[in-house]
């Protein structure tokens, strides 16, 4: 016999028709937790927290969210159900941090304490040094008989990759020295009246021509901050890149062949992919490359489009997920964003071959670089 259905059917007759279990009273926890689970909803249905100017309704909930929130028992039982974080304690500012540490009693003084500090009247600075006059940029006389021609040759050898855009140093202050800064190429012509100043570093007044036309004759330490904070020095690295690529790409018994760098263009008739320009597909395979692409076709990941090869490098010891991330990385913010069918191609790059057949050598040699998408160039760290 099944007691347990026996007792069921027991139940089940007229005689019991009237017993029903006790209804358990709401206590306060109890409303407690379903107003808040009522903001939860509210927060998972607009994507946003209630608000005090919103309807009646929710500005009820705007008030419920908030005296929760100030109170640390309350907040403490509706936590188990925080299942979007509303509760989590923000992290305070630095600001905030330091005027705690600061209003801690710990650190209270009294005026005869606090005196020790101050500083004696004869040791106070009784001027401070500022400079006569603030540099400004004027017109270059003489700038298209003198200076013009010599611009455009190094904007010639940017672009043909004998000169390169590198990491400032102090060092590369000198005399017909070019550098970057703000986007514009700066040519320090001379510097005059150099000293050595408090921290040891050298200072004078330069004359500097800018490719606008323009010259001035800023301070070298305000020229150097300028370069540090938003520019490159201009370098001829001819010398330096042969012997580092001659050693890179020398290849030894010792050596593994581990597939191919591709760079592709696409063949596709869809206007929006025909008319951007510069749009290559980078990417690395260890089949061949005319194996690769022999279905291209027919693949999202060629845009459903024959493609044209118009570069590749064999290379060795190259792993194809470092070297993928690598220059996904580096052209990174000139990423084209596409979809073909139901897939997301990221291989595809708005950059000029130039630039990546210099990215593809670097990373194989293990350079450390950065594009520079406004300059067009890339950058040696």
């Amino acid at each position: 016999m099944n007691w347990e259905e026996e007792l069921l059917k027991l139940f089940d007759t007229e005689e019991f028709a009237d017993v029903k279990a006790p209804v358990q009273k709401k206590t306060s926890s109890d409303r407690l937790i379903n107003s808040f689970l009522d903001v939860v909803s509210f927060v998972e249905a607009n994507n946003r927290e209630p608000q005090e100017d919103g309807t009646i309704n929710e500005m009820t909930l705007s008030r419920t969210l908030s005296s929760i929130r100030k109170d640390e028992k309350k907040r403490a039982k509706c936590l188990p159900y925080d299942t979007l974080g509303l509760l989590k304690e923000k992290e305070k500012t630095i600001d905030e941090q330091l005027m705690e540490l600061f209003n801690d009693p710990l650190y209270d003084t009294s005026s005869e304490v606090q005196g020790m500090f101050d500083v004696p009247e004869y040791m106070k600075k009784a001027s401070i040094d500022r400079p006569d006059y603030i540099a400004q940029r004027v017109p270059c006389d003489n700038f298209d008989e003198k200076y013009a021609a010599r611009f455009k040759d190094v904007h010639a050898k940017l672009n043909d990759g004998r000169y390169k855009l590198v990491k400032f140093k102090d060092e590369h202050l000198k005399d017909g020295a070019y550098f970057v800064v703000d986007g514009i190429l700066v040519l320090l012509d001379k510097i005059e009246g150099v000293k050595k100043k408090r921290d040891y570093k050298l200072d004078g007044r330069t004359l500097c021509i800018y490719e606008n036309g323009l010259q001035s004759d800023v301070l070298l330490q305000s020229l150097a901050k300028a370069i540090y904070s938003g520019g490159y020095s201009v370098r001829d690295m001819t010398l330096s890149d042969d012997d580092h690529l001659k050693k890179q790409f020398t290849v030894t018994e010792s050596d593994v062949p581990s597939g191919h760098i591709y760079v592709l263009r696409s063949k596709s008739t869809d206007p929006e992919i025909a008319s951007i320009k510069d749009l290559y597909k980078i990417g690395f395979t260890t089949q061949t490359v005319e194996e690769r692409i022999a279905n291209a076709k027919n693949d999202a990941t060629y845009l459903f489009a024959d493609v044209e090869v118009v570069a590749s490098w064999q290379v060795f010891n190259v792993k194809a997920v470092a070297f993928e991330n690598l220059i996904h990385k580096l052209f990174s913010h000139v990423q084209l964003k596409l979809s073909a069918g139901d897939s997301n191609p990221k291989e595809w790059f708005v950059v000029p071959l130039p630039i990546i057949e210099q990215a593809v050598n670097y990373i194989i040699g293990g350079q450390p670089i950065a594009y520079d998408a406004q300059l067009k160039q890339i950058v040696l760290l």
